[in-house]
């Protein structure tokens, strides 16, 4: 997940000074958020120095031990796999020891060493490597090539954290069977009808996705930014509407199997339902997240 410090320490405190020079060195492997995707290519760099350029999620924590830099501005929560705390599209980043990072929502450049190593931090989030003693210096993004100013735009329409929301409902309508929840009785797999209710009972925890126009308004906030420069991401919201309708389809339409389960989670045998198509679905979900998440990560300054 993810320049160069200058050669000469006069062009280096030139570059603090103005804030608006890039790090130069040539010992740091220059990263990106879509390299980050490969947790096959990142272990290459295991122990090497590198830079990635990005932004501060608000959440980072107020200590400024770490922060949560993503290739988005605004956020306030770092994104994760649906249903998961692994974080994706989203870097942690941990400052020298007895130093700490100062907030900023402008474009940074970190420069550090990646260190991989599975870490839960304070907050739960998960995550297989992070950049530890790292040093950052603020990016000048006045210049910026057009497509990035649209790109921001949209950031701050707050629109892409919608369509990580929006991942969440589609994966619960493809994945409730192995859902749980508390109920007066103990904790329990989902029923079906707990299932409908979470979905279409007003102020439940996946009604919002439900509503009428849920999928369409979220395309006109993107398409107001620009028709078609986020076609792909259109197209993908377009797509998640359908898998969505497909697997509310087999929840509606009893498309799923009770079956009794014996082991430690319950301890007694509790009934748990499966979708009969429950492969299919969670291929369709893997791919359409898959798709979302490289789109996602291909957005670089």
């Amino acid at each position: 997940m993810k320049k160069r410090i200058c050669m000469l320490l006069v062009i280096a405190i030139l570059c603090t000074l103005l804030t608006g020079c890039v790090q130069d060195d040539s010992n740091a492997s220059m990263l990106s958020f879509s390299q980050a995707q490969s947790v096959e290519e990142m272990k290459k760099l295991d122990g090497k120095q590198v830079s990635i350029i990005g932004y501060m999620s608000t959440l980072s924590p107020v200590s400024g031990t770490f922060i949560y830099l993503m290739n988005l501005p605004y956020q306030s929560c770092p994104f994760c796999i649906p249903n998961t705390t692994q974080l994706s599209n989203t870097m942690a980043v941990y400052a020298k020891a007895s130093e700490g990072f100062e907030f900023t929502d402008r474009a940074i450049q970190v420069v550090g060493t990646l260190k991989f190593g599975d870490h839960t931090d304070e907050f739960g989030y998960e995550y297989n490597y992070r950049i530890v003693d790292a040093t950052y210096t603020i990016v000048d993004t006045v210049n910026m090539r057009e497509e990035l100013r649209l790109w921001q735009q949209l950031a701050a329409t707050n629109v892409v954290a919608e369509v990580y929301s929006m991942f969440e409902y589609v994966n619960f309508l493809c994945y409730w069977p192995s859902y749980t929840a508390a109920f007066s009785s103990g904790k329990d797999y989902l029923y079906p009808s707990d299932a409908l209710s979470f979905l279409e009972t007003e102020g439940a925890q996946f009604n919002y996705g439900f509503q009428d126009d849920y999928f369409t308004n979220m395309i006109a906030t993107i398409q107001e930014v620009d028709p078609t420069a986020f076609d792909e991401l259109v197209q993908i919201i377009r797509d998640a509407e359908a898998l969505s309708g497909k697997a509310y389809a087999e929840l509606t339409n009893g498309n799923y199997t009770p079956i009794e389960e014996y082991g430690t989670v319950f301890g007694d045998g509790r009934t748990q339902y499966q979708l009969n198509n429950a492969q299919e679905l969670d291929e369709e979900m893997t791919v359409l997240y898959h798709r979302f998440s490289q789109w996602l990560s291909e957005w670089e300054i």
